[in-house]
């Protein structure tokens, strides 16, 4: 499975799956970002994935001081909210933690308002790995 994503960042941490959600929940909130939801891939398509992926989570997330001003800068901005963040089990207790790169998605609606927050939305998210990756390396 290859490491690279073109629309999403992350890091692999050597740590086990419950403590990563944990560590990853805390770390999120730390930068002030709720978690609104959270999906059990499991749930979602059933055990048939379970061999290949594990156990594998995936968290909404969101900053409500950025979140108002991305409503300001374009109200069909709902359609790319919250941030998704994935966290799932790799081989030899570890995990990977996956972030939807906020920036990414702003060059669709070029609005500078909104792309200077998603800049912002994404550097907070950057600390939230950086932060992951220097507590527990891969």
């Amino acid at each position: 499975m290859s490491s690279k994503c073109n629309y999403g960042f992350g890091a692999n941490v050597s740590i086990g799956f419950e403590e990563a959600v944990v560590k990853v929940e805390r770390l999120l909130a730390m930068h002030g970002f709720k978690i609104y939801t959270h999906l059990n891939l499991q749930e979602i398509v059933g055990d048939s994935l379970q061999d290949k992926l594990g156990r594998y989570v995936i968290l909404g997330a969101c900053n409500p001081e950025f979140a108002k001003e991305f409503f300001v800068a374009d109200p069909d901005i709902g359609l790319q909210i919250p941030c998704n963040i994935i966290i799932y089990e790799r081989q030899g207790g570890r995990c990977r933690i996956m972030i939807k790169d906020p920036a990414r998605i702003m060059d669709l609606i070029r609005n500078p308002i909104a792309i200077q927050a998603a800049i912002k939305v994404k550097e907070q998210l950057e600390q939230v790995i950086d932060d992951l990756k220097s507590e527990f390396p891969s």
